[in-house]
């Protein structure tokens, strides 16, 4: 093939992928919403960077080190005799060498477990500590009802409320459980419906910072009425490719509909586009191609 024809071969792609991204938006965003300039978002890095170690806390002190997020999200359970680890799954032989609930195990056992790469399941008591007085803030989420308790007096007992917002899902028998504990911890809730914004909003509850919505759900309307209840919104943002942000984060995707907080799986790409900067046209056509929506669902 000549170097003549694989140049119209490649403008004819381009063309191609040039008119997708003109007229295909990964969530079909109406065209009169306002873009608004990056630099004023947060990057939170997916059970510390998921392309990493995940949950893992030389994962969490590496992603503090290099500076790439400004929070650590990650997931929470109770052992049995109520301490707090760091974990994703209900049961542990997925992601370990011991078998179970965590809640079915005590302290002392879950800390023989080891992960895949050899790690302990980190204590939340000890990932506390370890960001205690840095510039990063922790996302964890309860898993459970029965980890609310433990690690809510445990951010307390640190002197970290400050410094840490829970995720409850959308679960609001989560959300009055922890604030029946505290009325001082930080939240975050999880909205999939205009009623779930309606009761947000309706809860005058400043302590409720944060308002997680999907990537297709988070449309400018949405995100402005959030801003006008001053709440910031959250968008896992690898909800805007089918990658999934292996190659490359879409948090550029999420900072330009006006979203708050990228969680990320991919957090030192993420940081680079939250900045100001223009790709090349070509260039961007194609990493528009590339964000089509994930259809895996919204588990994360």
């Amino acid at each position: 093939m000549t170097k003549t024809k694989v140049l119209l071969i490649a403008l004819v792609l381009l063309g191609t992928v040039g008119a997708y991204a003109k007229y295909g938006t990964p969530d079909n965003l109406p065209p009169d919403i306002k873009l608004r300039p990056l630099g004023h978002a947060y990057v939170a890095a997916h059970r510390g960077g998921y392309f990493g170690l995940q949950n893992v806390q030389r994962q969490f002190d590496a992603t503090m080190a290099a500076g790439n997020a400004d929070i650590l999200e990650m997931d929470l359970h109770a052992s049995r005799d109520g301490d707090v680890f760091v974990y994703h799954d209900d049961d542990l032989s997925t992601k370990s060498n011991c078998h179970g609930e965590p809640r079915t195990l005590t302290s002392v056992q879950i800390r023989q477990c080891r992960l895949r790469a050899g790690d302990p399941l980190p204590r939340f008591e000890d990932v506390l500590a370890h960001a205690k007085g840095k510039r990063i803030f922790l996302d964890p989420e309860f898993k459970t009802m029965d980890v609310i308790a433990p690690a809510i007096t445990l951010a307390i007992r640190a002197n970290m409320l400050d410094q840490v917002y829970f995720q409850t899902q959308g679960d609001r028998a989560k959300y009055a459980a922890a604030r029946a504990i505290s009325k001082d911890v930080y939240l975050q809730y999880k909205a999939t419906s205009d009623n779930d914004i309606d009761w947000v909003i309706a809860q005058h509850d400043p302590k409720l910072v944060a308002v997680e919505m999907n990537a297709t759900f988070a449309t400018g309307a949405r995100i402005a009425r959030l801003h006008q209840a001053g709440k910031l919104v959250s968008v896992n943002s690898w909800r805007y490719q089918v990658l999934e942000e292996r190659l490359t984060a879409s948090c550029d995707q999420a900072f330009r509909r006006g979203v708050d907080i990228a969680v990320t799986n991919n957090p030192a790409s993420c940081s680079a586009q939250r900045d100001p900067h223009r790709y090349s046209s070509g260039r961007q056509a194609l990493r528009d191609f590339l964000m089509r929506p994930n259809d895996k669902g919204d588990n994360d």
